[in-house]
C-alpha cells in the first residue's frame, strides 16, 4: 500500500495526534487483523460480523439501488486503516481506492496490514492518504465514487466537505454514504441532547479511555444531522439527485422474521410502501426511517444503517 502525505490543517492535526484512536491504534498494532478491524472500524461491537456479509452489503447496493454502479477510481473519507477501501478496491471494476484519514499512526501502523489482510497481493489498489478531507489533493473531475462509513456526520462544515468532495468527482459520479441521518422531527435541543450523551463505561474501555473520565460524543468530535440537513448541503453544493434508504435487520419473533424476509425480496418500491404502514408513528434509534426497506447483509452489524447516495449532476 502506498502512503502518501496530503497538506493537513494544524489544529485538525494537533487534535488527531491527541485522539484516543492514535493511542489506540499504536496499543492494537500487534494483533490479528479482523480484531484490529472489529476494534477500529466496528467499536468492538459486532463480534458475528464477518468479511463476506461486508461484500455482501456492497453487492447488495450495487444491484438494488445504485443507478451508476461501483467502478473506476474511489475515494473514501475518515477511512480509518483502509478496512473499507480494501474491500471496495478487491472489486474487479474498481481500479484503486484513495483512503484518506487525519490519524497518522492509523495509516501507517495499521493501513499495511489491513490492506494486506484484504487484497493479499493487490494491496496496491489502495492509496493511504493522511490528510484532511477538506483539502484533497487530488484533480478536478478525477473520481468516479466517493465513500463514507459514519464519518462525514463528523464533519463540523458538511456543506465545505461536500464541495471539495463535488470538485473531485466527475460529472455522474456520486456519494455513497453508510452514515446516521436524524430524524427530521428532531429540534436543535434534541440535537444537542444527543451530542452531550456519554459513552458508557464498557464503550470507552473499548475505545482505549479512561472509563471514570466523562466523555461525550460532543467531545468525540460528532456532530448530528438530520435527513434535510444532509438533503440541503449536497443540494446546495452541487449534487441534484439524492436517495435516502433505511436499512432494517430481519427481527422478532419467528413469524415476523419470516414476514420481514419475504419483505426483504421484493422490489425496493414496494418495500417502502409496507413498511411506511407497518413503521408509521414508529421510532428508530431517532433516525429518519422513511424509505425503511430490509437488507438481510445488514444483519449481524452494530447497529441500522442510514443509506445515503448523492449524484453529481
Amino acid at each position: 500500500m502506498e502512503i502518501q502525505n496530503w497538506p493537513i490543517n494544524q489544529e485538525l492535526k494537533k487534535e488527531a495526534d491527541n485522539h484516543y484512536r492514535t493511542n489506540l491504534s499504536l496499543a492494537i498494532k500487534d494483533q490479528e487483523p479482523w480484531e484490529i478491524i472489529s476494534r477500529l472500524t466496528f467499536d468492538g461491537v459486532a463480534p458475528k460480523l464477518t468479511l463476506i456479509e461486508i461484500k455482501g452489503l456492497f453487492d447488495w447496493v450495487n444491484k438494488k439501488v445504485l443507478k451508476n454502479k461501483l467502478s473506476g477510481i474511489g475515494l473514501e473519507l475518515g477511512a480509518g486503516a483502509g478496512f473499507m477501501s480494501a474491500i471496495l478496491a478487491d472489486r474487479p471494476e474498481v481500479q484503486k481506492v484513495y483512503a484518506v484519514e487525519a490519524v497518522e499512526n492509523i495509516v501507517k501502523e495499521l493501513g499495511p496490514k489491513i490492506t494486506n489482510y484484504v487484497l493479499k497481493d493487490k494491496s496496491d489498489k489502495v492509496i493511504g492518504c493522511i490528510g484532511d478531507f477538506d483539502n484533497l489533493q487530488l484533480s478536478d473531475n478525477s473520481i468516479d465514487f466517493v465513500f463514507d462509513f459514519y464519518s462525514l456526520h463528523h464533519s463540523p462544515d458538511l456543506g465545505k466537505t461536500l464541495r471539495g468532495t463535488s470538485r473531485v468527482l466527475k460529472r455522474g459520479g456520486f456519494v455513497l454514504c453508510f452514515d446516521k441521518t436524524r430524524d427530521n422531527k428532531l429540534t436543535i435541543d434534541d440535537l444537542d441532547k444527543l451530542l452531550d450523551q456519554e459513552y458508557s463505561r464498557e464503550s470507552k474501555i473499548l475505545m482505549g479511555l479512561n472509563p471514570d473520565i466523562k466523555h461525550t460524543r460532543r467531545q468525540n468530535g460528532e456532530q448530528e444531522y438530520r435527513l434535510s440537513d444532509w438533503e440541503k448541503a449536497f443540494k446546495k453544493n452541487g449534487f441534484d439527485w439524492i436517495e435516502h434508504y433505511h436499512l432494517a435487520r430481519v427481527t422478532g419473533n419467528f413469524i415476523l422474521r419470516l414476514i420481514k424476509k419475504f419483505i426483504s425480496c421484493l422490489p425496493l418500491f414496494i418495500q417502502i410502501k409496507i413498511t411506511k404502514i407497518l413503521y408509521k408513528n414508529k421510532k428508530v434509534n431517532n433516525l429518519e426511517i422513511s424509505n425503511l426497506v430490509f437488507c438481510p447483509p445488514v444483519q449481524n452489524f452494530p447497529k441500522e444503517i442510514s443509506l445515503i447516495i448523492a449524484y453529481k449532476n
